[in-house]
């Protein structure tokens, strides 16, 4: 099996002095990050992700650090109209908003898109989001919002089937539009949300737009990501640790009914490149010097050579099934990446030289899942 590559784009790099030594204009540039994104569709990666959250990010309080974010949701709609192929994906909290809402707006992406979306399901948020919109906490009780959180994905995905493939009847001498018997209310009732559907968006061309979720700190967590992701993205201090977190998010995955193959493992890599070791090592201690000590974040600093090979024995070993790469610095490190790292893996055998599909789903090899209500309404009530 080849490795699953997704690149994360966000600011001037992961490196949080990024911005002061990148190239890229320090206010928001539409035009920059759309070059950036073809340059990882140039690289035949999986996707492009934003909006992912990275383990350990740091919080400016001295002005020294950038933190500033866009919102990912309408910078995936820029990325679609100038790729063709590369899957864009964008963060979206369950925390404060409805499923209707999730369903409709990635329904839409992935009909614009011709089906190469990912929804990065962001959740345990509600202490961050909730001062800065003036809402409570909802994680005094884990079990309770772990329950939640699984049944917004439930709804969400319902919601997607409400629409069955062979919804739309297109019949111009009857004049039928949609055929009303494929089409279906989903009449859901749960402990945290009733709704009746159907979407007014049809159903994906996916089936689903594909489900991403950073690892979860607790158990409980990590039992949900394992029951209802496509995409699980790690964040793990050591090669034991990351083993460990791989055999069990796929045992929790085989607990939760779905084949060990449903689900993808990808490690997040923060990386600096350079052409010998020396330049490499030089690059980061030139961006930790501009930040302070507790700043810089645990990384890969090395050669094209050295980081290729260290993917692909990490990957023979199973600690997982591919990398989420977070460029220390744009686009620098990632030019790096596509024109240097990459063509040693194809040289290997370890990643793709063309795309072979036209989906996300197709890339990451994942089944593109059936309506629930393909045969006939699904009446779902929770007690």
């Amino acid at each position: 099996m080849t490795l699953h590559l997704a690149v994360s784009l966000a600011g001037s790099g992961y490196h949080p002095a990024a911005w002061q030594v990148s190239p890229l204009p320090a206010k928001p540039s539409a035009a920059a990050i759309q070059a950036m994104a073809r340059t990882a569709e140039r690289g035949r990666l999986d996707a492009i992700l934003l909006g992912v959250p990275v383990e350990g990010a740091p919080v400016s309080e001295n002005g020294r650090v950038n933190t500033m974010q866009l919102d990912p949701l309408p910078l995936l709609g820029s990325l679609i109209g100038v790729t063709q192929q590369i899957g864009v994906g964008a963060a979206w909290t369950v925390d404060y908003t409805e499923p209707y809402n999730v369903a409709r707006v990635f329904a839409t992406l992935d009909h614009l898109s011709y089906g190469r979306t990912a929804w990065i399901v962001r959740m345990f948020e509600t202490d961050a989001l909730a001062p800065r919109i003036g809402r409570a906490s909802g994680l005094d009780d884990l079990a309770a919002y772990c329950a939640r959180a699984a049944e917004f994905v439930d709804v969400v995905k319902e919601l997607w089937d409400s629409w069955e493939d062979e919804a739309f009847a297109l019949d111009k001498e009857s004049g039928m539009f949609v055929d009303p018997e494929r089409v279906h209310p989903i009449h859901h009732v749960g402990r945290s949300f009733a709704v009746r559907g159907p979407l007014n968006v049809p159903r994906p061309p996916q089936g689903y737009p594909v489900l991403v979720q950073s690892d979860p700190a607790t158990v409980i967590g990590r039992r949900l990501a394992a029951a209802t992701a496509d995409v699980v993205l790690t964040s793990s201090p050591s090669l034991p640790q990351a083993e460990a977190r791989y055999q069990e998010l796929h045992a929790l995955a085989e607990e939760a009914g779905r084949l060990a193959h449903d689900l993808r493992i990808l490690a997040n890599m923060v990386f600096v490149l350079g052409e010998t070791e020396s330049v490499a090592q030089r690059r980061a201690a030139e961006l930790d010097a501009l930040v302070p000590p507790d700043a810089a974040t645990p990384r890969f600093v090395g050669t094209p050579g050295q980081f290729a090979a260290l993917m692909v024995t990490l990957h023979e070993q199973h600690i997982c099934d591919g990398f989420n790469l977070l460029p220390a610095v744009l686009p620098h490190d990632l030019d790096l990446l596509v024109d240097a790292v990459l063509p040693l893996l194809q040289r290997h055998g370890a990643f793709r030289s063309e795309y072979a599909g036209n989906t996300l789903r197709e890339h990451l090899g994942l089944s593109r899942p059936r309506s629930q209500y393909a045969t006939g309404m699904v009446e779902r009530t929770r007690p």
